[in-house]
């Protein structure tokens, strides 16, 4: 029970983190048409659904998992 509820805190805080990207790059990019909007929210939603992350050394959070499974 304790991993699941870890993992989900973790799925969380990765699409927190994403969902504060898409806000500045649409300050950043006001003129995009409006497909552009819908693509960055439908990556959001992507993030939210789906229960795996990708783990890249390029990545805004290079960790799988932010939070630690071994908290105590």
């Amino acid at each position: 029970m304790n991993k699941i509820f870890i993992g989900i805190l973790n799925n969380g805080y990765i699409a927190g983190i994403l969902i504060l990207a898409v806000i500045v790059t649409r300050v950043i990019i006001r003129k995009a048409p409006k497909w552009i909007n819908c693509l960055l929210w439908g990556m959001v939603a992507l993030k939210l659904v789906l229960p795996f992350s990708m783990e890249s050394v390029l990545s805004l959070i290079p960790s799988k998992e932010p939070v630690a499974t071994d908290i105590g």
